[in-house]
């Protein structure tokens, strides 16, 4: 398994929608649902790629054998108070998981993160996520605080935990 890591390109749009589409049928554990992707179009995703170049945030992709297999996106605040912080979002698809993708990933996301002044990471994740968790932890998160009703599932409210990494 070959994998390459860099930066998103507007080029990646169509393969981006694809990517999304996949992903959000294989877990509840995301913000986006599979019904919200249905009418997604690629020029959605260009506009979402042209506004991410347009501020200091990085997203980057995990590409294996030609296809997007993970994505991290780490957005960062313009405000001038506010930008040394980034909010975190990894998402590789489940045929990949537990292959070190989202290791690598997060490790290359951060590096550029880092070269645009960020130097706190902060992610909302599902409190009753406990292998996200248990990843986020090992790089260095930790919980500061509840997140209640983080997500509605199904109509379900399902609550969360924020956690920050100081890098």
């Amino acid at each position: 398994m070959d994998t390459d890591y860099r930066m998103v390109r507007a080029a990646d749009a169509p393969a981006l929608l694809d990517f999304m589409k996949r992903v959000a049928g294989d877990t509840d554990n995301l913000a986006l649902s599979v019904a919200e992707t249905e009418d997604m179009e690629v020029h959605d995703e260009r506009l979402f790629i042209t506004e991410l170049r347009n501020t200091p945030s990085v997203f980057a992709l995990a590409i294996t054998d030609g296809v997007i297999t993970g994505t991290c996106n780490i957005r960062i605040p313009v405000r001038v108070r506010t930008r040394h912080r980034g909010e975190l979002a990894i998402v590789v698809r489940k045929e990949y998981w537990g292959t070190g993708i989202a290791q690598h990933l997060f490790e290359f996301a951060v590096s550029e993160a880092k070269e645009r002044g960020v130097v706190k990471l902060q992610v909302d994740v599902r409190a009753d996520n406990e292998r996200a968790k248990a990843f986020y932890k090992r790089n260095g998160f930790v919980s500061e605080g509840v997140s209640p009703m983080l997500l509605c599932v199904d109509g379900e409210y399902v609550d969360g935990e924020h956690m920050g990494c100081i890098l």
